[in-house]
């Protein structure tokens, strides 16, 4: 009887072992811009998978790059920072706005990414471009949360959608 019951239970582990290695890879990323009003200030935090973001690194480099840990700190800091400069941008009222990169923490298996823009007066449009790990991840997606003092509004983008025109939320 404990035969049966262990030849069974091998069965199902076996099978939904097999059967999870054919689905295919899920890629996202997550981008949250609080406006803190009062402060006139924006405060940005993206969450990529470490390993999206190494493999990104290692496809524009003939040097391999590790993160988590990190043996060189400055030269990730300066990679992380041009990586998201060159997919992120921020527009009020049709005018970018300089988002300082601040710096970066990994929690668990995903890299954060710290940025800021200080004296930004609330707008009344604005326009996102997001394409971190588009071009790269086929099927890649960008959720973004927007968050003011009275609203918050989420937004999913992909290779169709990489642009994103709205009024301002209040």
């Amino acid at each position: 009887m404990c035969q049966i019951r262990t030849a069974t239970i091998l069965f199902f582990v076996f099978t939904f072992l097999s059967s999870s290695s054919s689905l295919h890879d899920y890629y996202v990323s997550s981008t949250e811009v609080v406006f803190v009003e009062d402060k006139q200030q924006l405060q940005v935090t993206t969450r990529v998978f470490i390993e999206d973001l190494e493999a990104y690194f290692n496809a524009q480099t003939e040097d391999k790059i590790q993160l988590q840990p990190d043996l060189e700190p400055a030269k990730i800091d300066s990679l992380v920072n041009v990586f998201f400069k060159k997919n992120f941008n921020l527009f009020f009222n049709k005018k970018e706005v300089a988002i300082n990169y601040i710096g970066r923490q990994y929690k668990e298996d995903q890299i954060l990414i710290f940025a800021e823009a200080i004296e930004v007066s609330s707008p009344t449009s604005f326009e996102i471009h997001n394409t971190i790990l588009i071009p790269f991840r086929m099927g890649q997606q960008n959720i973004v949360h927007l968050k003011t003092t009275n609203t918050k509004k989420s937004f999913l983008m992909d290779a169709s959608k990489t642009i994103l025109a709205q009024l301002w939320i209040h």
